[in-house]
């Protein structure tokens, strides 16, 4: 039955033109974070036009996509996944810093790109602190940050720490390039959630959002296992997904935002998403589009799925939730990008 339901709802995902925009925090000092992302990792500062709120919004991003061999990648992609800021006055000395971090519903972007280490020593060089970089299980090759809010920034590299060494060995190594701050094109890889039932979690995102499950990445001795999420029509190279190696490797150099789910195996509870408040800023959501607002609505009440109407940074849209209370932003498609 699941299945049947991926199925019609993933026609649904395409008829729909369904796509993820947009991480959305609230912040302080929005022109101090817009720096820190323009200097330090070449994103670019979108100037939008916005109905009245009762916020400043702020768009920061990449523009374009790149293939794994750094060409631009075909235009039939959606475009890149956007940081979306808000900000008002009262949050500029917050009294907290809300559903973010390692034990909360929102934990952080991955930023995926080809040579981790060049990024650390670029970044050292701009007196931005960055973690030490280290080959974690079978996963990745990666390192952590935090931006001047204290938002975490993963860095994950496209392929695993030794085969990476290897190709270095190689005449086909790559060599930095002038245009992009970190050597490299970047991507906004994940967006990485947490969830406290999993069943639940992949029934909303696969069966009623119609996302396709790329890959389940296991760390038993770690207690906990990484669920991928995206639309896309590409299949992972093994239709094993829970393959170790190629999979994930493909995964990462993919040019375009997953939602990362991660599902603890105990009893241990993450705190669900709470709406914040006026002095609070912290994770807000993330935003997708559709093609037709009106005709996704139509869907929710079908499915009876509850939603919350708003005008937002792009007029009219409803509000969803996951089962961990996460609002999911659904706009109409724009074509201001």
């Amino acid at each position: 039955m699941a299945t049947l339901i991926s199925k019609h709802s993933s026609n649904f995902a395409a008829e729909m033109g369904l796509r993820l925009t947009h991480n959305i925090l609230r912040v302080k000092n929005p022109s101090e974070l817009i720096q820190f992302y323009q200097n330090n990792f070449g994103m670019e500062h979108i100037e939008i036009s916005t109905p009245p709120l009762p916020y400043k919004v702020n768009i920061v991003g990449y523009t374009k996509n790149y293939d794994a061999n750094f060409n631009e990648a075909s235009n039939i992609l959606h475009p890149p996944t956007l940081l979306e800021f808000h900000y008002d006055d009262s949050s500029t000395t917050p009294s907290s810093f809300v559903n973010c971090g390692a034990s909360q519903v929102y934990w952080k972007i991955g930023i995926t790109l080809h040579d981790v280490d060049y990024a650390r020593k670029f970044l050292q060089s701009k007196r931005v602190h960055v973690g030490e970089a280290s080959q974690f299980e079978d996963i990745g090759y990666v390192c952590h940050l935090k931006d001047p809010n204290n938002f975490c920034i993963e860095l994950l590299q496209h392929d695993f720490e030794q085969k990476f060494k290897a190709k270095t060995n190689t005449s086909d190594k790559q060599l930095p390039k002038d245009k992009f701050p970190l050597g490299y094109p970047c991507c906004i890889g994940q967006i990485t959630l947490q969830a406290n039932d999993i069943d639940k979690t992949q029934r909303f995102y696969q069966d009623l959002l119609g996302m396709k499950l790329l890959s389940i990445q296991e760390l038993p001795m770690f207690g906990f296992t990484l669920y991928f999420f995206a639309w896309t029509h590409e299949n992972p190279p093994k239709s094993d997904i829970k393959d170790a190696t190629i999979n994930r490797e493909w995964l990462w150099k993919r040019p375009y935002t997953t939602i990362e789910i991660r599902h603890f195996h105990s009893s241990r509870q993450i705190p669900p998403f709470r709406d914040l408040k006026q002095n609070e800023i912290g994770f807000e959501g993330i935003r997708i589009m559709c093609n037709d607002l009106n005709m996704f609505i139509g869907k929710m009440k079908a499915d009876s799925i509850p939603f919350e109407e708003s005008n937002g940074t792009y007029g009219k849209e409803i509000i969803i939730r996951d089962p961990d209370n996460v609002p999911i932003y659904v706009s109409q498609n724009k074509s201001e990008r």
